[in-house]
């Protein structure tokens, strides 16, 4: 349990020892890259890779016509209009050496494109959930029963059909044997299924003698050290693709004896709405 930190809602944990090979999932990493992180690092690799050419042209000695052969930016140039098919013919390969450097820089070029471009076009097409969570997550009497619950917006234009969501929550334990360790939870809830999530959504559990919760105080509950996690999926209408999204509430987010603010209705001219202004609004629990 030392050492876990939170950043929001996700986990993480410093890693000792961990196999190499985990760290190698090129692919991986570069679909959790922002839009910015992976422009960043495709105009630095296509960099390297025309300076790379650029410098076995200039151990050719004088091989490429029009140019100066001692420099590296008109080698440099040269190998950006072979790799990019620009060709403006002004810089031409003039030897045997050159001819064989212009074959793989071209092929280089052409791979990059469509592997960058692949990449591009998967990051790009990837549906995103956009689901919101409310700030806090509550405990409040419901029907005469206490109940733990917090509250999900669909900030989508779209619609999420088939949602289904699942709460779990963990917390550190000492066994008999004085072994301590975090346990997982399952957290039944009053509707873990919703067959289209359009506005809000308000998931919620009861805390009765089944309860995983039932026995623990106050103050346990509202532990840094208690943790609820949620995990949603569901069908995006447009793409007719999963997306999916979590989020983590700890226990010093746990507020008691609250109530969400009721952020829906209806406009004279009948029309619903939806009120994210009042999103993560609470209000006494009467």
């Amino acid at each position: 349990m030392k050492g876990m930190k939170s950043n929001k809602n996700t986990i993480t944990f410093k890693r000792i020892g961990s196999p190499k090979s985990h760290s190698k999932d090129f692919f991986h990493n570069i679909m959790k890259m922002s839009w910015l992180q992976f422009f960043f690092l495709f105009v630095l690799s296509y960099l390297l890779i025309n300076s790379l050419f650029a410098l076995l042209y200039l151990l050719g000695g004088n091989s490429i016509l029009n140019t100066n052969p001692e420099s590296f930016w008109d080698a440099f140039m040269f190998s950006f209009q072979t790799s990019t098919t620009i060709g403006y013919g002004h810089y031409l390969p003039s030897s045997t050496y050159a001819h064989v450097i212009v074959i793989f820089d071209a092929m280089s070029g052409i791979l990059f494109s469509a592997v960058t471009t692949g990449m591009a076009v998967i990051k790009f097409s990837r549906p995103l959930s956009r689901v919101l969570f409310s700030k806090n997550i509550l405990i409040h009497n419901m029907d005469g029963q206490k109940t733990l619950s917090f509250r999900m917006g669909n900030a989508r234009s779209s619609e999420i059909v088939d949602a289904k969501v699942s709460l779990v929550v963990t917390r550190p334990e000492t066994t008999s044997e004085g072994i301590e360790m975090r346990r997982i939870y399952d957290l039944e809830l009053v509707r873990s299924h919703s067959p289209l999530f359009i506005l809000s959504w308000t998931v919620m559990h009861k805390i009765n003698e089944n309860s995983p919760l039932y026995n623990m105080t106050e103050s346990e509950l509202q532990s840094s050290d208690v943790s609820f996690i949620i995990s949603m999926t569901g069908i995006d209408d447009v793409f007719s693709q999963t997306v999916y999204d979590r989020y983590i509430y700890w226990g010093n987010e746990l507020v008691l004896a609250k109530k969400f603010v009721d952020i829906t209705g209806f406009l004279e001219n009948g029309e619903r709405y939806i009120d994210y202004n009042k999103f993560h609004d609470i209000e006494p629990n009467t």
